[in-house]
């Protein structure tokens, strides 16, 4: 993996980025370097938000307590940390975590075997793997695919294929977001080449194009989304 001052990308992340709906604040900046420095914390978070659950804490050893309070009926998130408060609305939080996974979030080479995680898999996908003996395991394949035109501010982090089955005619690739991802099995090769691809190419094009998950898709968009799809199946 690529080193990089962490801090100082995502706070260029944040700044440059005229996309945003948010005042970025220091407290921002720091909330966010904690949470994409423990990704599994980010997954917690996150995971909170999708399960509709109302709190998240974290009490380290060391440091701050960090809460997350989340209000569905007002559509607000309110961070609170060494007695410092940010309130965000909902599409506003999903943006903020979205770009902490910009700046922090690994890129595996292709060829990574890895287990997703069922709990924060779609239904439909999670059908793939309910009969199955040999659990969520699946392949990467492809990596950073912006979706369709309209869109395109949201990327697939990747392109997955059944372990071990690999390519099968008429199957369509699984469509993974770093949330997903309980653990990597196997990494596949990587060198210098690799390194700099992923971050100087992928990375870099993913921020310069202001670019989030599908993970951190609003309601909204992914309500006129399916519908664009649906629209697209119905004349073909």
């Amino acid at each position: 993996m690529a080193n990089y001052d962490s801090k100082k990308f995502f706070e260029g992340v944040l700044i440059n980025d005229e996309s945003l709906t948010f005042e970025v604040t220091e407290e921002l900046i720091l909330t966010g370097v904690l949470l994409g420095t423990n990704f599994q914390l980010l997954k917690s978070v996150y995971k909170t938000y999708r399960d509709l659950e109302q709190q998240f804490e974290h009490k380290p050893m060391v440091g701050a307590k960090l809460s997350v309070f989340f209000d569905y009926e007002e559509q607000m998130v309110t961070f609170d940390r060494q007695s410092s408060q940010v309130v965000l609305t909902i599409p506003q939080f999903l943006q903020y975590i979205g770009k902490i996974d910009v700046a922090f979030a690994p890129i595996y080479p292709v060829g990574t075997t890895v287990e997703l995680d069922e709990s924060m898999l779609p239904e439909s996908v999670a059908g793939m793997f309910q009969d199955g003996e040999l659990g969520a395991i699946v392949t990467l394949t492809g990596r950073k695919v912006p979706l369709m035109s309209g869109f395109d501010q949201y990327i697939v982090d990747y392109l997955g294929r059944l372990w071990p089955f690999g390519e099968i005619p008429g199957n369509d690739p699984i469509l993974i977001s770093n949330m997903m991802i309980k653990r990597v099995i196997a990494e596949s090769y990587t060198n210098e080449y690799e390194d700099a691809f992923s971050f100087d190419v992928l990375r870099a094009t993913q921020v310069l194009n202001q670019q989030i998950s599908t993970a951190y898709m609003t309601t909204e968009d992914a309500i006129s989304y399916y519908e664009a799809l649906s629209g697209m199946t119905t004349t073909e």
